[in-house]
């Protein structure tokens, strides 16, 4: 094993049967959670991925969207209680854009108890990063960029393991032709496609800023990517939807595709 990919949850900004896309990539040197969803239900996706929130240390937030920060405030509160209860939980480092730090100190402090606020700025470390910056948890190396979001600042980023596997995420946008040159090379791609392209006039897609499993399909074949792992869609039918994108991608693509539900696990 490379690495697996366990995902808290699947789903859109708006979703009616999941939970809002985050997963956690967890190698041999540890674990990092990639964004944390819109509300308090990231404690109950969490503990029904068979991860406990002591063993969470790195959080990387893509941007500040309700569905990617807010669950980090949650989070981060739920590290306070434990703190102040007197359980051992470590340090928590969240990993985010100026706009997400920035967003993370004023809702903390605008919503925290005095008390509360002073111990996230004791326990919680937030890192600063922008495109092009690169850092190394658990001795893995992260190389962040800008996806070229049309609608928010939004960071990815290119993870290389020990064995020269590259993982790139890119939040919940789409693989397109602005970004495309950003994940040349890489082995597994995460990222989002809102609908199938035959579904594009109930979903309008576009409309959101988003793109189809076809779109991304094409790109990703043009790319060679070898994994193609898709997110951040529309959940009216859990049941089908997998198979239904599978044979879109299909037709577009040759690599391997995932169509991931809430707490199912990836091994690369």
């Amino acid at each position: 094993m490379n690495f697996e990919l366990i995902m808290i949850g699947t789903g859109s900004a708006f979703p009616k049967h999941s939970y809002n896309s985050c997963y956690v990539i967890k190698s041999h040197g540890g674990l990092m959670l990639v964004d944390a969803g819109g509300g308090n239900g990231i404690f109950n996706a969490i503990n029904e991925s068979g991860i406990k929130l002591s063993e969470i240390h790195h959080i990387f937030i893509t941007h500040t969207h309700t569905d990617h920060i807010l669950g980090a405030v949650w989070l981060i509160r739920g590290i306070i209680n434990m703190s102040k209860d007197g359980e051992s939980c470590g340090s928590l480092h969240i990993y985010g854009n100026s706009s997400v730090c920035n967003a993370l100190r004023l809702i903390c402090q605008l919503t925290f108890l005095a008390l509360d606020y002073g111990l996230f700025t004791k326990n919680v470390e937030l890192v600063e990063i922008s495109d092009e910056s690169s850092l190394a948890i658990n001795n893995t190396l992260i190389e962040c960029f800008d996806v070229c979001s049309k609608n928010v600042v939004q960071t990815g980023f290119r993870m290389t393991f020990g064995c020269g596997e590259k993982l790139v995420c890119l939040g919940d946008e789409s693989l397109t032709e602005d970004n495309l040159r950003k994940i040349q090379g890489c082995d597994t791609l995460i990222c989002g496609a809102f609908c199938r392209y035959e579904d594009k006039d109930t979903y309008k897609p576009y409309e959101k800023h988003h793109h189809t499993v076809r779109d991304v399909a094409i790109l990703a074949e043009k790319a060679k990517v070898k994994n193609l792992v898709l997110v951040h869609s529309e959940d009216d039918n859990l049941e089908k939807r997998q198979g239904l994108y599978k044979t879109e991608a299909s037709k577009y693509y040759s690599g391997n595709v995932f169509i991931p539900v809430d707490g199912e696990r990836l091994v690369f």
